[in-house]
């Protein structure tokens, strides 16, 4: 029995599949159901991770606005109204008269258009666009991982749901035998000895115990989807079973070229890459100067001061001057210019590094998900034949004890061999549907993600 307890409480998962978390308001809300398509569906538009990975899309794409607008016109507008005295006279002699006063408008315009900038507009948009399109495939690369944590927690409820099926059998049975022990020593006839009823007794207060250990996690879990999805209340998942695998295996030469046009960490590395050239071709081009057309308009009036006929006189208040120029501007800042491009090309080394880690690394990803799957389908097999022959153990010591053939300890030896196989057969087809799901994400194969039925 204590051999029987310790295989138990060492076996990995048994009824603690899920993490316990804190409860809303210490206490549990009523269970919600939900199926998998519509747990992704609010997913998909509540959980934090896939909205922040959204929002640094919006972060990229106002760059790229700003890039798109550097090359088009600025307009510069100024105007204004203010009370001033009257002023009578020209520039040899004038009269102030405080007593009297009025408005005086002022109106600037300036228009000015860059014309070539030796190339640094058309690499601050090709760079703005690569980082757009890279921060998009990070954003699928967020969902795609999020939608596999989404399958795996759910996949646990309907996990914990098979355990406690394999837990209500053990009980079930256990019920029956123990009945049927306590009415045989109460008649003393000596086929039921004291310890062999103490033996089942324990057995079925371990039983209660696993029992007890399923109802705080069952509540756990679903809580802890619901977190995962936004939702406030405890979720209780409507699918019944796991899905059936039935793909074959696929050579990993083939796996890993499909990566190459699917997986989404993959090519925004690519796209990463061209931004950072882009951005350092730009900033070496901080020392050239910005060619412009410029236009300016400048207004002035008031009826308190007379108008100047002379071109030689100044007059601010009473003048419009209109003009057009051809131009150029030229921030000469050397040092800092060298200081801008040593950082891009700093950057462009760190994007360098990472599509060097990403074209072994990635590969290597998804040979290792492609080898536990197919070591999780062997395992799977010699779970199946395993149930097969402790179902018959079992019902063969049922039988014996219960006609009185058999012993206590061998038929204690045999449910529990039987409810750590049943166990080992729910995680085993368990473990198969998540490596399933593993291998798609590393693939980049997001529909297989977010189909219910592999």
């Amino acid at each position: 029995m204590n051999a029987f307890r310790k295989s138990i409480r060492n076996s990995p998962g048994i009824f603690t599949v899920i993490p316990a978390v804190f409860l809303f308001g210490g206490a549990l809300a009523a269970e919600k159901p939900i199926r998998f398509a519509e747990g992704l569906t609010l997913l998909l538009k509540n959980n934090a991770k896939i909205l922040e990975a959204k929002a640094q899309v919006l972060s990229f794409e106002a760059l790229q606005t700003e890039a798109a607008a550097s090359d088009l016109p600025t307009f510069s507008l100024l105007t204004y109204v203010a009370p001033i005295y009257e002023v009578r006279g020209d520039a040899t002699r004038s009269t102030d008269n405080f007593s009297k006063w009025g408005p005086f408008v002022h109106g600037e315009l300036q228009v000015v258009y860059p014309v070539f900038s030796f190339g640094r507009v058309k690499e601050a948009k090709r760079a703005s666009a690569h980082a757009v399109e890279g921060g998009r495939l990070l954003h699928e690369s967020q969902i795609n991982r999020t939608i596999f944590e989404y399958k795996q927690l759910y996949m646990q409820i309907i996990l914990l749901q098979r355990l406690k099926s394999v837990l209500d059998d053990a009980n079930e049975k256990m019920k029956t035998v123990l009945a049927r022990a306590e009415k045989l020593y109460k008649k003393g006839t000596g086929e039921v000895q004291r310890k062999d009823l103490t033996r089942l007794k324990l057995f079925d207060l371990e039983l209660q115990r696993f029992n007890a250990e399923w109802l705080a996690n069952k509540k756990t879990a679903g809580l802890a989807l619901g977190h995962f999805l936004g939702e406030k209340e405890s979720l209780l998942v409507l699918e019944s079973d796991f899905p059936k695998i039935e793909q074959s295996a696929t050579a990993l030469e083939k796996l890993i070229a499909e990566a190459h046009l699917s997986n989404p960490d993959l090519k925004a590395v690519a796209e990463g890459m061209q931004a950072r050239r882009h951005q350092v071709e730009m900033e070496k081009g901080g020392n050239l100067p910005v060619l412009f057309i410029a236009g300016r308009a400048d207004m002035n009036y008031t009826s308190m001061r007379d108008y100047q006929q002379s071109t030689y006189a100044f007059d601010p208040f009473n003048r419009n001057i209109f003009a057009a120029v051809f131009g150029a501007k030229w921030d000469l800042d050397f040092g800092n210019t060298k200081a801008k491009v040593q950082k891009a090309e700093a950057e462009l080394e760190k994007m360098r590094a990472k599509q060097a880690e990403a074209e072994t690394g990635i590969p290597l990803k998804i040979a290792m998900a492609m080898w536990e799957y197919e070591k999780q389908k062997a395992q799977m097999e010699i779970s199946q034949n395993k149930y097969k022959e402790a179902n018959k153990w079992s019902l063969s010591e049922m039988t014996a004890y219960t006609t009185g053939t058999g012993s206590a300890k061998d038929l204690i030896e045999a449910l529990g061999a039987l409810l750590l196989v049943e166990k080992e057969l729910a995680e085993t087809e368990f473990n198969l549907c998540l490596a399933a799901a593993k291998l798609a994400m590393e693939i980049g194969d997001q529909g297989t993600l977010k189909s219910w039925r592999e």
